[in-house]
């Protein structure tokens, strides 16, 4: 991922926290067209996580008042953003699967270091956040922290979901396939980031049409 769209991730989630009002659906919306203009990638859910986290810091010190509340609804709306990217990878798998496709070995692997730690990622990126604010706004991270490390993320339970789908294959393609066997899964399956996209797509989608 280029540093260009790393700051554009960070710079959108500052201005947009910086405005006031409503921010769950706006910080979701602009958080899942990071992770899809991305492909979906696993690999890049992390990066994004860290930015948006960031981003709303930024644009909360800003505000120069009382953010408790404002800091409540972006992150309901990016913890839901990245647990449905995160969804989207999981039934991209099991959708595979069910029609007797396989990803190769490799790609599995991939997806599942980059998920493992996403909940670990999100609340040391909020503690990160917290040591650099100032005033009530650093207040109020570090009791978001406590609070999600207390009661869990959306994020955190797609990953142990999605974690014990992809252990369970991993575990049959090292078990059950042959090298050949492997290298034709590769050559002849989607990459996983593809179909997770599409699916995410579809779930954004059905987002935007249920709030309209």
């Amino acid at each position: 991922m280029s540093m260009e769209n790393n700051r554009d991730v960070r710079v959108a989630l500052a201005d947009l926290s910086a405005d006031g009002g409503a921010l769950k659906e706006r910080v979701r919306a602009l958080v899942l067209d990071a992770v899809l203009r991305r492909n979906a990638d696993p690999g890049a859910l992390r990066e994004v996580l860290r930015d948006a986290v960031a981003g709303v810091g930024d644009g909360l010190g800003r505000r120069g008042e009382v953010a408790g509340h404002a800091l409540q609804e972006a992150m309901e709306g990016l913890d839901e953003a990245i647990g449905k990217s995160v969804y989207a990878l999981q039934m991209a798998l099991e959708e595979a699967w069910g029609q007797g496709r396989q990803f190769a070995q490799q790609d599995l692997q991939e997806a599942a270091d980059a998920v493992k730690d996403l909940e670990d990622d999100l609340l040391r990126t909020l503690k990160e956040t917290a040591d650099r604010a100032q005033g009530d706004v650093r207040e109020e991270f570090v009791r978001m922290t406590d609070h999600l490390r207390r009661t869990g993320t959306d994020t955190g339970l797609r990953v142990r979901e999605v974690l014990a789908v992809l252990q369970a294959r991993l575990g049959a393609a090292a078990s059950g396939a042959t090298t050949d066997a492997r290298e034709a899964a590769r050559t002849a399956a989607s990459r996983l980031a593809e179909v997770a996209s599409g699916i995410l797509r579809g779930l954004a989608d059905a987002i935007d049409a249920r709030k309209g």
